[in-house]
């Protein structure tokens, strides 16, 4: 009986030992910290802060041998131009520290409960097209804890981005580039595959490459560079045509973005001004360029004055290259001897308009328009002279009333 009560009491006190030590052994599995550097100077010597760190736990299966430095590289390399999304579709879930605090001037994020293992971690950017360069955590049981941090946060690289003005979340593939340097000389490159046989654009003197393009991605990655360069436009996509040669500011590594704005296609207008008569060219006809807005149609400005078209010798006058839209001609001046014409001359601006010309016609104050024409100056001439002979036939009426008024007045009176 006294060996059984021994016993008894023997294996509750190993149940209380194990009841307060397994939380401490599960505690020291995953109660690892990390304490992570989260404020650099970056390249244009500005204060960075850095809200968050993101971090993934690596798989067993892929960090054989990761005490190795080059194995540590490999890895790195291996996620530092993905996405978020391909790195979690890889590694599993993303995870994210708390949000970093200053203290004296120094920033850090802090991530907790954290079990041995392997990490791969990144700042979070404001840009996901442009992401940090991710870095490693190791933690085993020789781990200070909480472990802290200070990654590396400048890029080894030059990645230029090329987007839409109007839309900066469009990308610009297949756009073409020289890396020109601060003495004007075109930078070379070659084609160097990194250790998981990826391409990477790496300066060389002797290289063979002068004019790059940007990936699917609208971005240009250059490596090894050991001066400050920039990039310069040399194959615009179709519909940018207008920003070729246009350049960037110059720097060494980082990242550089242009925006580039479409193009407005234009085109021009052909006109003649004749007689409507005889179909002769009028010169001195002047005109005023009215465009349609949704206001209705608004004069047209150039350096701030009305924008405006002479006819020439042989009557002929085109407008200047104008965006595509509605317009309308408004005469101002007729020529020598000529009636204005009132009525807006009507053109539209597009792809063939250069191929058109329409013709505008003046008359003679004492010429009548064609036979069964539609004159319009026939018209007011034959008004004004009906409207002149009414009037005398009116007065004269008016008179021999009042001469009869008067005889009777006198009679009356006598």
């Amino acid at each position: 009986m006294k060996k059984f009560n021994k016993n008894l009491i023997s294996s509750i006190f190993l149940m209380v030992i194990l009841q307060l030590v397994a939380p401490l052994l599960a505690y020291a599995e995953s109660g690892n910290s990390l304490r992570i550097n989260t404020n650099y100077t970056d390249e244009n010597s500005k204060q960075i802060v850095v809200d968050y760190v993101d971090y993934w736990k690596v798989p067993d299966e892929k960090i054989e041998n990761i005490e190795k430095p080059e194995k540590q590289l490999e890895l790195i390399n291996s996620y530092k131009d993905k996405y978020d999304e391909e790195i979690s579709k890889d590694l599993g879930e993303m995870k994210t520290s708390n949000k970093s605090e200053e203290n004296n001037g120094m920033a850090f994020a802090l991530i907790e409960g954290l079990e041995k293992g392997v990490y791969l971690l990144r700042y979070r950017s404001n840009d996901p097209s442009r992401p940090y360069i991710p870095f490693l955590a190791i933690i085993d049981e020789n781990t200070e804890n909480p472990l802290t941090i200070y990654p590396k946060k400048a890029p080894d690289t030059l990645t230029l981005t090329k987007r839409d003005k109007d839309d900066t979340t469009k990308v610009l593939p297949g756009v073409g580039f020289n890396v020109i340097n601060k003495k004007g000389e075109i930078l070379k490159f070659n084609k160097v595959k990194d250790e998981n046989g990826n391409e990477q654009l790496t300066y060389s003197p002797n290289g063979k490459i002068t004019e790059i393009f940007t990936d699917q991605k609208g971005q240009i990655k250059l490596f090894g560079l050991e001066e400050e360069v920039k990039f310069k436009e040399t194959k615009p996509l179709k519909g940018y045509e207008k920003n070729v040669g246009k350049e960037s500011e110059f720097k060494r590594s980082g990242s550089i973005e242009l925006l580039n704005e479409k193009d407005k296609p234009e085109n021009y207008f052909s006109f003649q001004k004749i007689d409507g008569t005889n179909n002769d060219p009028l010169k001195g006809a002047i005109f005023k360029v009215q465009e349609k807005t949704k206001d209705g149609y608004k004069d047209l400005e150039e350096n701030g004055k009305v924008y405006t078209l002479t006819s020439g010798e042989n009557g002929e006058f085109k407008t200047k290259n104008l965006p595509y839209g509605d317009y309308r001609l408004i005469e101002t001046k007729a020529p020598q001897g000529y009636v204005p014409e009132l009525d807006a001359v009507y053109f539209t601006i597009g792809e063939t308009s250069s191929n058109k010309t329409i013709k505008v016609k003046n008359y003679k104050p004492t010429t009548p328009g064609p036979k069964g024409g539609n004159n319009r100056l026939s018209k007011r001439v034959d008004a004004m002279a009906k409207t002149g002979d009414a009037t005398i036939y009116l007065i004269l009426l008016l008179g021999l009333l009042m001469i009869g008024v008067g005889v009777k007045f006198v009679r009356a009176k006598e």
